[in-house]
């Protein structure tokens, strides 16, 4: 990227000095994602410590001395966050700046509780400390992307959580959520997500990575229940026994009766594997498809939360703190996603200033058209705070060896399974990208 050329391969070469200063709050926010995946799949999960041990590097030196970092995140609900910073390295990444560097470097879990998904079904809730910095709720309203189907707000979900909690934070008078005070304090986030795919919105990099700057997510609209052909998005055709299944799914939700949940979670069962005696007129459930409208728009209220919240939680009409994007696709993940992705060997970083062009640039990479992603549709078009104001074409690249991106895309093994509801909708027939091939945005 040309980042500090004049003193590259120098001692003194500081590639991130035009990003971090001397004295700011450094955030690295990676995907951390669940400690629940087989070992084969991991690196495909989840970012790895070799990447965030780099970039703690050039931060700390850009910091001279003077400042902090804190690496955070908010994982998957019943994720043992201790388990997963071993897994990952970052435990003796900050054992090694505890004893060698003058920047201490934090690891903090920022969720402010734990779910336990029990086996005769339901939830239990496990309170934790939560965020050191606290919290901050930060209210959108008709600036949210949300706000244009805020009619159906009453069929806003998220797989295990209380559609009546969601309800109090996503509706006619207010559209809000709960921030991390680490994230909201910061003067410089550094997002380091995967190169995978997921099933609700296609790809998960930089945007989506931004859900786990929330401390609650009871506030995440992530599908409207009930199918399309009825103003849901989360299948696509009625079917009485699907119909079922999700309200059966949503009152064991509200209930801590545990009988009750027992008979629900039978008969949640006896619905889900009557398709294989006579199938669902569609095979998509919780969102997970590529008519998805709902998650996308959420994703985007949280990168203009990044971007235009103070750290008092207002919205202000000027960028508060800067960001910077380092993609992990070292091993990619394809397939299934979050959590269920096959690892993809691609051997390529991605790296620019903001998360709209990185990840336009990340699906075309992975062989995906950009204009079918539906969170890009919303970054592209994100009203008031405008945390991306140029558009596609405006997008410069400065491919490694001077490649064009479709030559990194055969090269490097970048042609990716999309998620099942995804398949056959978001792949390009012939590769064209839409977007610019100059200059110094991203380098591969």
């Amino acid at each position: 990227m040309g980042l500090d050329r004049e003193r590259y391969g120098t001692p003194e070469w500081n590639p991130l000095g035009d990003v971090i200063k001397p004295g700011s709050s450094v955030v690295i926010k990676p995907n951390f994602v669940t400690d629940r995946v087989p070992e084969e799949s991991g690196e495909a999960i989840t970012t790895h410590g070799s990447v965030i041990r780099a970039v703690v590097d050039f931060a700390c030196i850009a910091l001279q001395g003077q400042g902090s970092i804190t690496i955070c995140d908010g994982p998957y609900m019943n994720t043992d966050f201790v388990r997963l910073v071993k897994a990952s390295g970052v435990d003796k990444i900050a054992e090694y700046y505890e004893k060698y560097s003058s920047i201490k470097v934090k690891v903090v879990d920022i969720r402010k509780e734990k779910r336990i998904l029990r086996k005769i079904g339901g939830v239990r809730l496990e309170p934790f400390p939560g965020d050191p910095s606290d919290y901050k709720v930060v209210d959108l309203g008709k600036d949210s992307d949300l706000f244009e189907i805020i009619g159906d707000c009453e069929k806003f979900r998220v797989s295990y959580y209380d559609k009546n909690e969601m309800l109090k934070h996503h509706n006619w008078e207010r559209n809000e959520y709960l921030i991390s005070g680490t994230v909201l304090n910061a003067d410089v986030v550094i997002n380091i997500p995967k190169l995978k795919t997921h099933a609700r919105t296609g790809i998960t990099c930089a945007m989506k990575n931004m859900v786990g700057i929330t401390g609650i997510k009871d506030w995440l609209p992530h599908y409207r229940s009930g199918p399309a052909e009825r103003g849901g998005d989360e299948y696509i055709y009625s079917d009485w026994r699907k119909d079922l299944f999700i309200k059966l799914k949503d009152a064991q939700t509200a209930t801590g009766n545990i009988l009750f949940i027992v008979i629900a979670r039978f008969l949640s069962a006896l619905l889900f594997f009557s398709k294989y005696i006579m199938p669902f007129k569609d095979d998509y459930i919780g969102g997970s498809w590529y008519g998805n409208d709902t998650l996308p728009r959420t994703i985007s209220d949280l990168n203009k939360i990044l971007y235009f919240a103070d750290r008092n939680g207002v919205m202000r009409d000027t960028p508060q703190r800067r960001v910077f994007v380092v993609v992990d696709g070292i091993i990619g993940g394809e397939g299934d996603g979050p959590m269920n992705n096959s690892a993809r060997k691609c051997g390529v970083l991605i790296a620019g200033h903001n998360p709209v062009s990185v990840d336009l640039v990340c699906a075309a990479l992975m062989g995906f058209n950009p204009q079918k992603i539906p969170t890009l549709k919303y970054a592209l078009n994100c009203g008031r705070y405008k945390y991306f104001a140029a558009s596609a074409e405006d997008i410069d690249l400065s491919p490694s060896n001077c490649m064009d991106l479709q030559d990194i895309y055969t090269l490097y093994n970048c042609s990716f399974m999309p998620p099942d509801g995804w398949k056959g909708f978001i792949e390009y027939g012939d590769f064209a990208l839409g977007i610019g091939s100059k200059s110094t945005e991203c380098l591969y």
